[in-house]
């Protein structure tokens, strides 16, 4: 069983990367390998960064619109892969062919903010959920419109907890909770009693245990902000649950296998993970991740999938009423099923209160949990920022380095923060 494609254990390539290492002048050349070439195709090119179970819906909310009569619309949906997406988009937007619509995270906003059509008018914000709908805009234009945001969550498995003498109805949803299932879980069973992230997602886990004690990573002008006693002591909790409790192992890949083996007892992961947990087969529940001691104000993280439409000298105004459409269909007509199906929280409010999502398995397995957190205001979402991708390196690679036992949580957090700064100091 692999690792879910939006997981963020991949890396990612930025656009100011790719210009790096190409050229302004090498860009157009590129743009042409990407597979779409200006109009040449009828209907609406979609590029979609979804696989394995959400890639599945996806495919066949698409399917449904192109067969039905009364869409009256043509898209053609291309997967790029997850960590081919956001060069190949950019290559494409400089090149001069861009699809008509594509999904962009809303902390890439500002990367991309100059070569966006605004859609303020044509769908605005008032069909989604505020808090979600906001990482679409961009100094008061609406420039992504939400399909959904995907927070952390904490899963866990039941017949773990079982085994391990714990009552699989009482969540591990506090920082003594967590602690009380995590030591009976090493000392009752065989078993790892937890599990995380590497790669970006590392960073964000610091993001979200940080917040929770009133931290935070970034100041508003792109300083770092977490070398203070929170921070510290976020950074050595991480430390502790692979080095001191013993609690999750050194290797991610070794977690993850152990998990989907049925042989961790909880994990973080998003929304995304109900269909390989599902797979899986064993029991699970999901609660808030408010794993953090000392934390008065926990909160989970997420981001949203947003939809944008790049701009393009070549495309004319049916064509771009057809693409504001399929934003529209797929953000509100068929946002219910996308929840559902897909395990996302929806971000039309129209979707979160149908009877469709909440009658539905996942909701109660799963998104009702996670919109409470948005509800309850225990939701951030990572700031849209300059370098986003840059900055963000620069705090996980010494997390990935400290997990593997090559850095002490000190040295992590002098490292990160020299490394944020001098990202910001390059713009």
């Amino acid at each position: 069983m692999s690792r879910p494609p939006d997981s963020g254990s991949s890396r990612q390539v930025s656009r100011r990367r790719v210009l790096q290492a190409t050229g302004a002048a090498g860009l157009t050349g590129i743009a042409g390998c990407t597979g779409y070439v200006g109009s040449s195709r009828d209907g609406v090119e979609y590029w979609t960064l979804f696989g394995g179970g959400d890639g599945a819906v996806m495919e066949a909310m698409v399917d449904e619109i192109n067969a039905g009569d009364e869409y009256d619309l043509q898209i053609n949906r291309q997967r790029v892969p997850w960590d081919e997406h956001y060069g190949r988009l950019y290559t494409s937007m400089v090149g001069g062919n861009p699809p008509d619509v594509a999904v962009m995270h809303s902390r890439m906003m500002r990367d991309y903010e100059d070569s966006i059509v605004p859609v303020t008018d044509e769908i605005g914000l008032e069909p989604y959920l505020e808090e979600v709908a906001q990482g679409g805009v961009v100094d008061g234009e609406q420039l992504a419109v939400p399909l959904d945001t995907h927070p952390f969550g904490l899963y866990y498995n039941k017949e773990v907890f079982e085994e391990a003498g714990l009552d699989p109805e009482d969540p591990p949803n506090t920082a003594d909770r967590f602690y009380e299932c995590a030591n009976a879980i090493v000392e009752n069973t065989d078993y790892y009693a937890f599990d995380y992230f590497e790669g970006q997602f590392h960073a964000e886990v610091m993001r979200m245990l940080l917040h929770g004690r009133g931290g935070q990573i970034l100041t508003e002008d792109y300083e770092p902000a977490f070398d203070t006693d929170d921070g510290h002591a976020v950074v050595q909790e991480m430390h502790d649950w692979v080095h001191e409790h013993e609690w999750a192992p050194v290797d991610p890949g070794t977690g993850w296998d152990a998990w989907n083996r049925g042989e961790v007892g909880m994990k973080i992961e998003g929304t995304w993970h109900i269909s390989i947990v599902r797979e899986a087969g064993f029991e699970f529940g999901l609660t808030e991740p408010f794993i953090m001691p000392e934390a008065d104000s926990p909160v989970t993280v997420g981001d949203s999938h947003m939809l944008i439409i790049p701009q393009s000298d070549e495309r004319d105004q049916a064509r771009l009423e057809d693409a504001i459409e399929t934003v529209r269909l797929l953000t509100q007509e068929f946002n219910a099923r996308w929840g559902s199906e897909a395990g996302h929280l929806p971000a039309s409010k129209e979707a979160i209160e149908s009877d469709d999502l909440r009658e539905s398995d996942t909701w109660d397995q799963t998104l009702e949990t996670f919109y409470g957190m948005v509800e309850n205001d225990q939701f951030i979402r990572p700031p849209a920022t300059p370098n986003v991708e840059e900055y963000t390196e620069q705090i996980y690679q010494p997390l990935d380095d400290m997990r593997a036992g090559n850095m002490a949580p000190e040295a992590v957090i002098e490292t990160a923060t020299e490394g944020v700064r001098q990202t910001f100091n390059r713009r």
